[in-house]
């Protein structure tokens, strides 16, 4: 049994990260949501409040917008999921800025540490009634890799941060839809 502990407790390392996904409101949604039910979901592509240099940030923050649409799709198979057009009556409407975003390098993470090479993805959700543009609640991601580095911190992606933000997205989301 005792052989067990290790891999079972790197595992656990492995598929975890620091930061969190928080949600603002809509855990004890909004009073202006309480009682409605949206048939449909919008998905708006997100902007960037990230210096650019490279060109990557507005190709990622449009990347977690498709992340969402992907995980309220999986997570509601029946939902009805746009990725362009407007919002109306019935739509709920999730747009959102990616606030930090750094890649890292995951090289520097295993060898260095000490948050050399960190990744980074932030971003702030928001969930609005489409009729009336209304906001319903925000999510907030802010996932980073861990600081101490080595071979959990170097498996640490962005891409894996994305995903975990568009997941808690999707959770509260489908609590919306009929």
């Amino acid at each position: 049994m005792k052989h067990l502990l290790l891999p079972l407790l790197s595992a656990i390392a492995l598929l975890t990260s620091c930061g969190s996904v928080s949600t603002e409101k809509p855990s004890s949604l909004s009073p202006i949501a309480v009682g409605k039910a949206f048939q449909r979901v919008l998905v708006q592509d997100f902007t960037h409040t990230v210096t650019d240099d490279d060109g990557t940030t507005p190709i990622a923050a449009r990347k977690f917008s498709d992340e969402i649409a992907n995980a309220i799709r999986a997570a509601k198979p029946s939902a009805v999921v746009a990725r362009s057009g407007k919002g109306g009556a019935g739509t709920l409407v999730i747009s959102g800025e990616v606030t930090r975003y750094m890649e890292g390098n995951a090289a520097l993470r295993l060898f260095i540490g000490m948050g050399a090479g960190s990744s980074y993805f932030d971003a702030n959700v928001y969930l609005a009634d489409g009729a009336t543009g209304q906001k319903l609640g925000t999510i907030r991601v802010d996932k980073n890799s861990w600081g101490l580095g080595g071979g959990i911190a170097a498996t640490q992606m962005v891409e894996h941060f994305m995903k975990l933000g568009a997941k808690k997205t999707a959770e509260e989301a489908v609590k919306l839809l009929r």
